[in-house]
């Protein structure tokens, strides 16, 4: 079945190529200069790494999602940034050396974080019972090789390979990740669409709250705490945008269970929606501080 082979097939080599992207786009100074602000590392991988599950868990006992609903959501809520956050972060003028430092180390934490609160997750919900486990280390080695692994091996690429070399084939290098995990995603939206819930369902409501939410609080969280605005602008973004294909990947590659699936597909169409929304304020807001200033 195409489906089948585009989810547990294609999806893992595609996320995999995205990963070294990224890992191509760091240097160990992005890093360092990050750390030079531990405040603001620390306030992005709080909000996402424990705020995040827990108002994905106020939206399920919210609404009254089936379970299987429930699972994808809280499965969304639990896989790291991607290159799409990275890519928001970079259209709103954010912090983008934040904004991908934030994504590598969510990435290097979730492999060892998402199977072990998924895992909570389902006897929560019930769902354990009735035979839906995710096994720990078998989901730990998977999610190594297709996020932290690539990551490793493009900051590696990036040693060795010459500066000049590194500059002009990684904006293709992006280009081309970017336009195959679009169409991944794509591809397994005409593969499952028969499945997936109607647009007017609580599904698509949980999706779209779940972003708008988490963006909001990432947004209220830096002003309380007074950051830059190019720091609030990249903690935005990557609070509320979530890689989707890692989500996708753990349901219908290592899970086969294209049930649990279909809200993260959701997830990864309709996350942009908001984010664009909140892309075009800033931008607007821009142009309205600059009128402002050549006025005055």
């Amino acid at each position: 079945m195409a489906g089948e082979w585009l989810a547990q097939v294609a999806l893992p080599w595609i996320l995999a190529s995205v990963m070294l992207a990224m890992g191509l786009s760091l240097t160990r100074e992005d890093f360092l200069r990050v750390l030079q602000h531990p405040s603001r590392v620390a306030l992005g991988l709080g909000l996402q790494m424990l705020a995040l599950p827990l108002l994905a868990w106020i939206l399920v006992l919210l609404l009254p999602l089936p379970p299987m609903a429930a699972a994808g959501l809280l499965l969304v809520a639990l896989v790291p940034g991607g290159a799409t956050s990275n890519m928001f972060s970079y259209l709103v003028q954010g912090d983008l050396a934040l904004s991908v430092s934030l994504t590598a180390m969510a990435a290097m934490l979730a492999p060892f974080t998402l199977p072990l609160i998924m895992g909570w997750n389902f006897q929560l919900l019930g769902l354990a019972a009735e035979g839906f486990s995710l096994p720990y280390w078998t989901t730990v080695g998977q999610l190594l090789l297709v996020t932290l692994v690539p990551v490793a091996l493009g900051m590696g690429l990036r040693r060795i390979l010459a500066e000049a070399t590194v500059q002009a084939w990684l904006p293709l290098v992006k280009l081309f990740t970017g336009v195959a995990m679009v169409s991944i995603v794509l591809a397994l939206f005409l593969a499952y669409h028969q499945r997936l819930p109607a647009l007017a369902s609580l599904e698509t409501m949980a999706v779209l709250l779940l972003c708008m939410s988490a963006m909001a609080m990432g947004y209220q969280a830096s002003r309380q705490f007074r950051l830059p605005r190019d720091s609030t602008r990249a903690i935005t973004v990557e609070v509320g945008v979530q890689n989707a294909g890692v989500a996708m990947m753990v349901a219908f590659a290592i899970l086969q269970l294209p049930a649990l699936g279909l809200v993260p597909l959701l997830y990864g169409l309709l996350m942009n929606v908001p984010v664009f929304l909140w892309v075009f304020y800033c931008l607007w807001r821009d142009r309205q501080l600059v009128a402002v200033t050549e006025r005055s």
